[in-house]
């Protein structure tokens, strides 16, 4: 089995050193490891980010929700400014020149998902750019604006029946789709206009959750080289995008004044996820508290299904309790690799047993 890591440490020698030892071949990070890491003769993906810069600082940047207010998510901007994509796109192309390197794989490219920020994050993007995007694109944004507006009520514990609205709730979600997409295809045009030989990838949400936020499996997997599902599934911190059990036990409190539904309808409204798939999760602390191992098995299978021909390597924690379980589940999914996040000696060593066992 091919072990991957995402990252080697704040001392990249070292930390290249020491997984080369424990018998680890490819590493994910940024390009300041790049050297360490190929000087081991081991492969190396640089991992960039999407809507961010250092010159995209002030509020003007800041993506709104339906009343026109300004909110900050994972430290990114509005997911449609054409200033931000295209700086993206350039350093895309600068990373993808740098020698040895294996691929690119891209990460935050989405819109915010109920664990991203304040709750009203979520509730975005209907800037001007937005809205104006999205007439480009042939979507109803006064339909998109007023069934995300009701579904916020729904969620304040407004009595209101959600049917009515449901084609603009799905009007929302098809742009946050149609709009992602553009940019990641625009990122593997990027890195193969440099460099055509490079792989480029995608650290996507799980399957489950990856429409919330305009990530689509289908839509990426005919294009991207490389597919690594974000499949946290027991972190510690409330404070956790793209966890699996952050984002469903943020979804259930931020649901908890919608009337007459069940738990289970509750995070069903957002999620893809079963009933069968949440037994035993019947609250917010016991979401939190983390999700069972089979949770891995059952989004890896679902990738694999959307993405048949696509390398698949599930990118899980480094630290989640029966680790070796874990990755069991997950190649039983389907999985190509495993990637860990992220990289910390201790514990990389301690669990040096493992990872010969693995490579055997």
């Amino acid at each position: 089995m091919k072990l991957w890591m995402h990252g080697c440490g704040p001392n990249p020698q070292e930390g290249a050193r020491h997984l080369k030892d424990l018998g680890f071949s490819v590493v994910v990070g940024g390009q300041d490891a790049a050297e360490a890491v190929l000087a081991q003769g081991m492969e190396y993906y640089i991992c960039t980010g999407a809507y961010r810069g250092p010159q995209f600082q002030g509020d003007e940047w800041l993506a709104e929700d339906m009343w026109g207010r300004k909110q900050a998510w994972f430290s990114s901007t509005c997911p449609t400014r054409e200033e931000v994509r295209q700086y993206n796109l350039q350093q895309v192309r600068r990373l993808a020149a740098t020698k040895g390197i294996r691929g690119i794989l891209i990460d935050g490219a989405r819109f915010a998902s109920p664990a991203s920020g304040e709750p009203e994050a979520f509730y975005t993007c209907f800037c001007p750019h937005c809205m104006e995007k999205a007439r480009r694109m042939g979507f109803d944004d006064k339909e998109m604006r007023i069934a995300a507006s009701m579904l916020y009520d729904f969620q304040h514990g407004k009595p209101l029946d959600l049917v009515p609205y449901y084609a603009g709730l799905k009007e929302w979600f098809e742009f946050r789709r149609a709009a992602t997409t553009e940019h990641l295809l625009d990122f593997v045009q990027a890195v193969k206009e440099v460099n055509p030989e490079l792989e480029t990838g995608i650290y996507i949400f799980a399957p489950a959750l990856a429409d919330l936020v305009g990530q689509h499996y289908r839509d990426l997997a005919r294009h991207m080289d490389i597919m690594a599902p974000m499949l946290y599934h027991c972190y510690a911190d409330e404070n956790g995008p793209a966890c699996l059990n952050v984002e469903l036990a943020t979804m259930l409190r931020m649901l908890e004044g919608a009337s007459g539904l069940t738990t289970e309808q509750r995070i069903r409204l957002l999620s893809g996820l079963t009933g069968h798939e949440l037994t035993g999760y019947e609250s917010v602390s016991s979401l939190q508290a983390g999700l069972s191992n089979r949770i891995l098995q059952r989004e890896t299978e679902r990738a694999r299904i959307m993405g048949p021909d696509t390398q698949l390597v599930p990118i899980i924690q480094l630290d989640a309790p029966d680790i070796e379980e874990a990755i069991q589940k997950t190649m039983a999914g389907g999985a190509d690799a495993v990637n860990f996040f992220v990289y910390q000696q201790a514990q990389a060593e301690a669990l040096r047993p493992l990872w010969e066992r693995l490579r055997q």
